[in-house]
């Protein structure tokens, strides 16, 4: 057992006013014994009368000391006795299900539903203090983005890193998150409160959702993303989605979520949270009956430093008045005072700082215009689909594997293939290990190949297409000549006079039918090309595969929901080919 076992100091960097003050006591010791240059002046007979020499003895002042020094010790803390103290844990459990579909990226409101839905969460959770909180994600089909945990910054890290693109089955089943989210309770009877967050619902959900939650103890929130109006959906490339040639504008059915949440005993909002509405689904006032006694205890030690302040106070009260002054001084700079969270330097944060501080509440275009470092000002760009500026960014600034893995990316967004495969190289070069390059590598190169073995199937059928229209004009060439021959009837005297069957160059000529049974079959193998269909997949798999940049969970959430996928594909195998609309 060692002494800090016995003692312990809440506060130790006061000890260290005890060699200071010690330093001091001897130097002013120092001064006042060397200060007698009057007995070198005056006989000291006489000066003996002439000093005043105060009451104050020697003891006094060390005894001063003493009680100093004290008075640190208590100021820092110093505690021998410990306590034990009962703990509560909350039980509440809140499951966050989020509508991740296509539709999300629809513009009714600014930037988009997307941005509103993270803010949202990102409200909650910063407002919820207690309890296990759980993410559920959910498109064509749901998944368990992260399970219970106390742990809302891991939370909010796979938050910033979902989008629609990382969805493996497109479209909205509300009643699959719903059913998810039920999936994690393992008592019926526990309570378990579901906040909702889709722009999206069809009379399935309506007849389903009511059914599901039946025999579990449910609070759910609804909250509705989106206006009756809708918008355009436009996606992070720029593109705006379209069906049927028509651009796509989904409305979020207000009315239909309201008489959902009627009928399941639940609270219905719309729009961005106010703080009023964002305390009423926290339910902080709630949180009391949620909690239960925790098994293990706290043991906390049991500041004592007010009794080694006493001494201090009974010595400085028997001291003259300028004393008293002192007292003073030191009770206003020694009063107790609670710690302060906020800062007042928060204004004089750097521009890095700011951006960064942008980027925490998900405002990615405020953030580019603060970033003044070259990776995090890509980052930004990267972030908001502007994958040329940020090559253009990394180019200049690529030192090491990651630089040059994150320019391959943005190359490779950006269109610019065979750049994107010298930098995966360089990457490889630096730092053969990097898996994540030599995947994307492997991609790119496939990609390539499949695209060069196209081109030759597509200048193979343009070489064919060119070889029948020649034999065509040979045809038709022959035909014409065959018609400028007199036939037997018009001239009998110049060729003789044969059967009535056709001649044998006539049973060659192919006839106008032929002809244009050949032309459709060309324009129909032409359609059948599956050349512009391939690219738009291409594309769309590249997004998907290249999304986000190294250090961001995007690519392994998006790998981990695919898993997930794979796990269940034979429950809903079809579930895309079925006729759901993938917003």
């Amino acid at each position: 057992m060692t002494l800090f076992d016995v003692i312990h100091f809440e506060r130790p960097y006061w000890l260290l006013f005890i060699p200071v003050t010690w330093l001091v006591f001897a130097v002013i010791q120092y001064q006042h014994t060397s200060s007698h240059g009057l007995n070198k002046a005056i006989d000291p007979n006489l000066l003996v009368h002439l000093e005043h020499k105060g009451t104050q003895g020697v003891a006094n002042k060390w005894l001063g000391l003493l009680c100093f020094s004290v008075c640190w010790i208590g100021l820092a803390g110093i505690s021998w006795t410990q306590s034990p103290s009962t703990m509560f844990e909350s039980t509440s459990k809140t499951i966050l299900v989020v509508d991740q579909s296509m539709s999300m990226y629809a513009t009714d409101i600014k930037p988009d539903r997307e941005t509103q839905l993270k803010q949202t969460v990102r409200d909650i959770l910063s407002q919820s203090k207690d309890g296990d909180i759980a993410l559920v994600a959910f498109a064509g089909d749901a998944y368990t983005i992260s399970p219970f945990s106390q742990d809302k910054d891991t939370i909010t890290h796979f938050l910033l890193a979902l989008n629609p693109l990382v969805m493996p089955v497109y479209g909205s089943n509300l009643t699959s998150g719903i059913q998810t989210a039920l999936s994690l309770i393992n008592d019926k009877k526990a309570p378990v409160h579901l906040i909702v967050l889709t722009d999206s619902l069809d009379s399935s959900d309506q007849d389903a959702i009511p059914k599901l939650l039946e025999d579990y103890q449910a609070r759910v929130d609804l909250i509705a993303v989106g206006t009756k109006q809708g918008g355009e959906i436009q996606l992070p490339d720029g593109r705006v989605l379209k069906a049927n040639g028509k651009h796509v504008i989904p409305a979020t059915p207000i009315e239909d979520l309201k008489a959902l949440s009627q009928t399941i005993h639940g609270h219905f909002y719309q729009g961005r949270l106010s703080p009023a509405e964002l305390d009423k689904i926290t339910g902080q006032a709630e949180a009391n009956d949620n909690t239960e006694q925790a098994d293990n205890k706290s043991i906390h030690w049991i500041d004592q430093g007010q009794w080694l302040a006493l001494p201090f106070l009974l010595w400085l009260a028997f001291q003259f008045r300028r004393g008293m002054l002192f007292a003073l001084v030191l009770g206003v700079f020694f009063l107790p005072a609670n710690k302060a969270t906020a800062s007042p330097l928060d204004w004089f944060k750097t521009p890095d700082q700011q951006g960064q501080q942008a980027v925490d509440n998900g405002d990615w275009k405020t953030a580019a215009k603060h970033f003044q470092r070259p990776d995090w000002k890509a980052a930004s760009a990267y972030a908001l689909g502007d994958y040329q500026q940020a090559a253009e960014t990394l180019a200049t600034h690529s030192h090491s594997s990651a630089d040059h893995y994150n320019l391959g990316n943005a190359l490779a967004l950006a269109g610019k293939t065979e750049k994107a495969i010298d930098a995966y190289k360089r990457a490889l070069e630096l730092d053969p290990s990097f898996k994540q390059a030599k995947d994307n590598l492997d991609y790119l190169e496939k990609q390539q190949q499949q695209r060069k073995k196209q081109q030759d199937k597509k200048n193979q059928q343009q070489k064919d297409k060119q070889k029948k229209q020649q034999q065509k004009n040979q045809h038709q060439n022959q035909s014409d000549k065959d018609k400028a021959q007199p036939s037997d009837q018009e001239n009998p005297q110049s060729t003789p006079k044969k059967d009535n069957k056709p001649s044998e160059k006539q049973d060659k000529k192919p006839s106008s039918e032929d002809n244009k049974e050949r032309e459709n079959k060309a324009e129909n193998e032409q359609k059948k090309s599956p050349e512009a269909k391939l690219d738009n997949e291409q594309k769309q798999a590249l997004n998907q595969w290249l999304r986000q940049i190294q250090d961001d969970p995007g690519t392994l959430l998006q790998r981990k929901l695919w898993y997930l996928h794979q796990e269940k594909r034979h429950e809903n195998r079809f579930s895309q080919e079925d006729g759901q609309n993938p917003w």
